[in-house]
């Protein structure tokens, strides 16, 4: 059968990496925005022991998107061709095969994460919405556990709330999570009134 003038098009993930000093710069692109992106990465980089620092989305002009991470193995291990491969194929099934992340994490016995708690008493959250900008500022003190990213997306993905971009900062056992939030189906800042508590519940219910 001859193929019709609009071709449907594959599905496109790269992945690459670049390794630095004590980090690695991860480069991932797809074909289309989605919400989660955050969520899915996490998960799948949590399952394989590295930590996300910092992350910041881009999107081309033909619609593709780029998203950066600078990540971090949690046993200062390195970024193997082998181990990228298996990111790229966890990620691809998360993305176009249709597998959700939770299946994703009870395959792999990670599905603990799911209903943990922190019990952190200390941990603090702040929400604001700057007048001079067109994003929310969700700030969050806490200790440092792996796989904490994880569950805050988790409830950004389920709250329909898009991360923009996300910056970590650790000190003294603590660390400092600082978030660039919209809403996902208008683009716009979080409603104080609706959502700034909606979501304070969900990150309190854990931390």
């Amino acid at each position: 059968m001859a193929q019709t003038m609009q071709e449907i098009k594959k599905p496109i993930l790269h992945v690459s990496c670049v390794p630095r000093k004590d980090t690695t710069l991860l480069k991932i692109s797809l074909s289309q925005d989605d919400l989660g992106i955050l969520y899915r990465v996490t998960s799948v980089l949590y399952n394989h022991g590295w930590d996300i620092l910092e992350a910041v989305a881009e999107t081309a002009s033909d619609g593709h998107v780029q998203d950066l991470f600078v990540i971090r193995s949690w046993d200062g291990g390195e970024m193997t061709e082998e181990l990228l491969c298996q990111i790229r194929t966890d990620l691809y099934s998360l993305f176009y095969e249709g597998k959700t992340v939770a299946m994703y994490l009870r395959e792999n016995a990670k599905e603990e994460v799911l209903v943990r708690k922190i019990g952190d008493s200390e941990a603090s959250l702040k929400l604001y919405n700057p007048i001079s900008s067109d994003f929310t500022v969700m700030d969050l003190r806490m200790k440092d556990t792996p796989g904490i990213l994880f569950q805050i997306t988790e409830s950004l993905f389920h709250l329909g709330i898009d991360i923009i971009s996300f910056t970590a900062n650790s000190f003294d056992g603590k660390i400092r999570d600082s978030f660039l939030l919209r809403t996902s189906l208008t683009g716009e800042k979080l409603d104080e009134k609706v959502m700034f508590p909606m979501l304070r519940a969900k990150l309190e219910s854990f931390l």
